[in-house]
């Protein structure tokens, strides 16, 4: 019996496993590639070299050499509809239409059609696009109008829509309505962190892409589920797996293809139960019915589902066309079954009536790259390890590299991934680690992936979602806190006159000021009657230094803030309680530390646009716009600080000052008046508001959920909640 002719496209890391899995199940394999790969040219019989969304060329090396099934590997063929052409051809393709393709290409759609058909596990979002104004979607089954280029900028009306929801949200997910190799994401506290960038990115998006999504930012893990499925109610689902985008040890740097990915024995996740997958397969499966029913065609081919499980279930974060890279190389070394007859089910719509089994084996992947990637890749010479010459066990697949006369060399991309397949993810991560460490050259990986340190951190993360999480968590000593101010330091005072009736809650370990003016700022005088350390940095001064006057400079701030930050890692301080401090607080500060201010006014107080009225404003500016406005009464707010003036969460709202306002005033009067009733509401409000607030803190009353809402003695208090 001859073996049957499978055509493979694709280049990468991803099509040398489907290619190894192809001829282990009996494959006569072709590859169309993009980038000659070393792995795929060794075992194939024969291949070709082209675009990777050149379909002209890919199905005549196809008919040419008479293959019967194409596997397609990556998202541009797809996308550019290179499974209709094949079969056109009459070679049937496994992998979806480019209208089906959809799915990946184009994420509104996706959450469209799952909104449409009621399916579970989708966030809240939007999408926008300049034609529209952000007030519609995009139709099923087309993309939106891509832009006139008429403008370089969206509409302000768009933009102000985009604002509207952004800030509607709170914490938000913004991407490209499209392609973008899996970096164009981006997530409010990780890569945005203003409403102000979001609009740029936004602004930035609809230039090179049709629409924009923004959703609601979801807090927990996220795994991947990928299925095949042949269109007429047959399913295939792999083993989840759990894949780690970012660049570098512990999680942090830039986003990247995937820098390594791990599976278990049992075919969970240790943070993921039978009842989390069951519920990513059935809405993989009902998406599958929702789109063949909205666009009247079957889905044939891969649904690779990024899912997050979250307090509040499973949620969908999109659906790419086509198996993961890493997560292929996860899953097709532990099929017994020949992925031959598979992808023959999968290509004629028999796929259930195949009984397909795995290897009840744990394995981790690890990707060798170049170092400065993915930022600023260099590129060079590697000697890679093998089973003959170095004895590893694990496998090798190569990625995005060339083979030249002399050696195999790196490009701008990932190298060459390992992936260790054993009976536990500790030994499979030993396997993986000892071959990736022989890689010689200028490379790097992720040492982490795979390790039970890292592992267990995601098991404590799911363990943690839907519980409160103390603002502070109270130690066996006192909370240490800075103290920020500008001005005489009155509220400094009240915080140390009440440290003194409880010493053993808090301690104010700093003050910092800064200014140098000590005929306007008390700071250094409270610190030595207090004994307490005392540091001062003039702002005006450091921004002079470096030959700018505009205080709204944010890199400058940034940079002092920083310095700033310095001191109070040394004093370890727990806490920062803004008392009249007159600069504004930045990432390194705020970013790092729990940061609280007072505010002379009601900032539960909104106008029309449901803005906080009373933001931004100062001392007695505050009561002159209450009378103005006709209140009766005034109040102080204490509230977490934030990269906005005054829009952070609130904690808690003073009693009130009453207003005994009878008649308007000239100016003269206004601002008298005015000064007396702030002197009032120190007194009243707060004076005693912050001093309560900072008790509260260090005694660990206060908590926050997933999504930021602030909770006092476990009760929600999103707008405040009022000393009695």
């Amino acid at each position: 019996m001859e073996n049957t002719k499978i055509l493979l496209v694709g280049s990468g890391a991803r099509e040398h496993a489907l290619a190894d899995a192809l001829i282990a199940g009996g494959a006569e394999l072709y590859a169309y590639m993009q980038l000659l790969n070393p792995g795929i040219k060794k075992i194939a019989k024969k291949f070709a070299v082209g675009k990777a969304d050149d379909t002209v060329a890919a199905v005549k090396f196809a008919k040419d050499n008479s293959v019967e099934i194409a596997m397609i590997g990556p998202e541009a063929p797809l996308a550019a509809g290179m499974a209709d052409e094949l079969e056109k051809a009459g070679i049937k393709c496994v992998g979806p239409a480019k209208k089906l393709a959809q799915l990946e290409t184009s994420k509104g759609f996706t959450r469209q059609l799952t909104k449409k058909y009621g399916i579970e596990g989708c966030p809240d979002f939007r999408v926008f696009n300049s034609s529209n104004k952000g007030s519609s979607t995009p139709q099923f089954g087309e993309r939106p109008n891509a832009q006139s280029g008429t403008s370089r900028f969206a509409p302000l009306s768009t933009l102000g829509e985009i604002e509207a929801y952004l800030k509607k949200l709170g914490e938000y997910v913004v991407k490209p309505d499209g392609l973008t190799g899996g970096k164009g994401v981006k997530v409010y506290g990780e890569h945005i962190h203003s409403v102000a960038e979001a609009l740029d990115y936004c602004n930035e998006i609809l230039q090179s892409h049709s629409a924009a999504v923004v959703e609601e930012k979801l807090e927990g893990e996220e795994f991947s589920l990928q299925t095949l499925t042949d269109g007429n109610g047959g399913f295939l689902h792999f083993p989840v797996v759990q894949d780690h985008k970012r660049a570098f040890y512990g999680d942090v740097g830039s986003n990247t293809g995937g820098m390594g990915s791990y599976s278990d024995s049992n075919f969970l996740l240790p943070f993921l139960t039978s009842e989390d997958v069951d519920a990513a397969k059935k809405i993989t499966e009902k998406v599958a019915a929702a789109i063949k029913k909205e666009l009247g065609t079957a889905y044939r081919g891969v649904m690779y589902g990024g899912f997050m499980k979250t307090a509040s279930g499973i949620k969908l974060l999109e659906y790419n066309a086509r198996f993961g890279d890493p997560e292929a190389m996860n899953v097709l070394p532990l099929l017994k079954t020949s992925f031959v007859d598979v992808c023959k089910a999968t290509a004629e719509g028999k796929l259930s009536g195949l009984k397909v089994e795995f290897e009840n084996k744990a394995t981790v992947c690890k990707y060798v790259v170049p170092e400065g990637y993915p930022d600023n890749p260099k590129t060079g010479k590697i000697i890679v390890p093998s089973v003959e010459k170095d004895c590893i066990k694990a496998l090798t697949y190569y990625a995005a590299v060339e083979e030249k006369e002399g050696g195999i060399y790196t490009t701008k991309s990932r190298a060459v991934a390992f992936v260790g397949v054993a009976d536990t993810i500790q030994k499979a991560e030993a396997i993986a680690e000892e071959a990736a460490a022989k890689v010689q050259g200028q490379v790097f990986h992720r040492k982490d992936i795979g390790t039970h340190q890292l592992v267990q951190k995601r098991v404590e993360h799911v363990k943690q979602l839907g519980k409160l999480k103390p603002l502070y968590s109270p130690r066996n000593e006192p909370m240490r806190i800075a103290a920020f101010m500008s001005g005489t330091g009155s509220i400094v005072r009240k915080i140390l006159e009440f440290q003194k009736r409880q010493p053993s809650l808090f301690k104010v370990e700093m003050i910092f000021t800064d200014t140098a003016d000590e005929n306007v700022c008390n700071a250094r005088k409270i610190a030595e009657e207090h004994k307490v350390a005392y540091y001062r940095s003039d702002i005006k001064e450091y921004y002079k230094k470096r030959g700018c006057s505009d205080r709204k400079d944010m890199k400058i701030r940034q940079e002092y803030d920083a310095e700033t930050a310095k001191l109070l890692k040394m004093h370890k301080v727990d806490a920062v309680a803004l008392c009249g401090y007159m600069s504004i607080v930045t990432s390194p500060v705020i970013g790092n530390w729990l940061t609280v201010n007072v505010h002379p006014a009601d900032l539960r107080t909104k106008d029309s646009r449901g803005q906080r009225l009373y933001a931004g404003c100062m001392g007695p500016e505050c009561v002159k716009k209450a009378i103005t406005n006709g209140d009766k009464e005034i109040r102080a707010t204490t509230h977490i600080v934030n990269e906005k003036v005054d829009a952070g969460k609130l904690l808690l709202v003073s009693k009130a000052v009453k207003l005994d306002i009878g008649r308007s005033y000239s100016g003269e009067e206004l601002e008298k008046i005015a000064h007396e009733y702030q002197q009032k509401l120190k007194e009243e409000g707060d004076w005693k508001v912050y001093p309560e607030t900072i008790r509260m803190l260090a005694e660990g009353r206060f908590a926050a959920d997933g999504k930021g809402t602030v909770y006092l003695d476990g009760k929600k208090i999103p707008e405040g909640q009022e000393t009695t």
